[in-house]
């Protein structure tokens, strides 16, 4: 059984670097191009070639990648689809990013904004200083603009469609998105990236949902 692993908005397969998934057959799916205007169903359109859709396997994803792996699910029919600290639609999106989303901030993102407001970005969750390095390097890799047109096609998704099994694998200090649902696997203490800052738990919940 092969997991697709979808990483996150300004992020790439780094993120999933500190896991341990010794055994299992994984391969981290990179980001297509993110043109202006684009939806998560577009780019899992994008990215469906990448799938070996003719075998039995299972999508997974963190945020954004959990998003697109739902939509990418309607096209590879997987045997389930693993959700890590992600959303299902608009109806758990918090107060923050209702207000993002009516007032356009997203638009506001672009190379300098994002060096120069990182050090704000504590709302991720703490991380020692080679936790950050990665995910700032990372992010500079992506760019601001692809950042930016990632964002709003989240804001603008109108919600999964998948009717498949769905496991999720959530931090309950996840202030990004924040523990408001009933999930299947809560890591305590985990925020928005406890895959790097409690990559065991995690792993353990991702070996748990594949033989569940």
């Amino acid at each position: 059984m092969t997991l697709y692993l979808l990483p996150g908005v300004g992020c790439d397969h780094r993120l999933f670097c500190r896991l341990d998934l010794a055994g299992l057959d994984v391969k981290v799916l990179e980001w297509p191009p993110f043109p202006k205007g684009c939806t998560l169903a577009q780019l899992a359109g994008e990215m469906h070639h990448l799938v070996d859709a003719s075998k039995p396997h299972i999508l997974g994803g963190v945020s954004m990648g959990g998003m697109v792996a739902q939509e990418l699910a309607l096209l590879t029919k997987p045997e389930k689809v693993i959700l890590i600290s992600t959303w299902t639609g608009p109806i758990e999106f918090p107060r923050y990013a209702r207000l993002a989303k009516s007032l356009g901030l997203a638009r506001l993102i672009g190379g300098f904004t994002m060096r120069a407001t990182w050090p704000l970005k504590m709302i991720l969750g703490q991380r020692d200083k080679a936790t950050d390095e990665l995910l700032y390097g990372m992010a500079v890799k992506q760019t601001g603009a692809k950042i930016r047109h990632g964002v709003e096609a989240v804001l603008n998704w109108k919600g999964t469609r998948w009717k498949g099994p769905m496991v999720r694998i959530q931090g309950n200090k996840d202030h990004v998105t924040p523990l408001r649902f009933p999930v299947d696997h809560v890591v305590k203490g985990g925020r928005h990236i406890m895959v790097l800052a409690h990559p065991s738990e995690v792993s353990d919940a991702i070996r748990a949902a594949m033989a569940s």
